[in-house]
């Protein structure tokens, strides 16, 4: 009976440690997140995370908050559609973080119509 039970702790340590010695290393993601009031993208092959408010139907903003996983400094900025014509958007490189590194992208969005601004919730992305 003990040796059945020693067969069978050798049997999992070997799967446990074959798991871990296979196991893939993070996948850099890309992003596109598209809302009512606007979109937000990541491009991991160029680094470059943009938000943009729509240009349409009046005043309209969208602000993105990146946040480290693990902790660390987070970046907000917004893009504004204040009046019709403003196209584009707002762009800024990931280079400052390092390769593999989870982000959790916040954002929310506002629209002069409605008035208000709309938690849109999270994504988390791999640099």
């Amino acid at each position: 009976m003990m040796k059945n039970l020693l067969k069978a702790a050798v049997v999992g340590a070997a799967l446990v440690a074959s798991s871990v010695a296979m196991a893939q290393p993070a996948m850099a993601s890309d992003l596109s997140w598209t809302f009512s009031d606007g979109v937000i993208s990541y491009s991991d092959s160029t680094n470059k995370f943009c938000v943009r408010a729509y240009d349409s139907e009046g005043a309209r903003q969208v602000t993105a908050t990146i946040t480290p996983t693990g902790g660390g400094r987070s970046v907000t900025f917004t893009d504004k559609n204040d009046y019709y014509g403003h196209s584009g958007g707002s762009c800024i490189y990931l280079n400052g973080y390092s390769e593999n590194t989870g982000l959790t992208v916040t954002a929310k969005s506002y629209w002069g119509e409605r008035g208000t601004w709309v938690g849109r919730g999270s994504r988390t992305i791999t640099t």
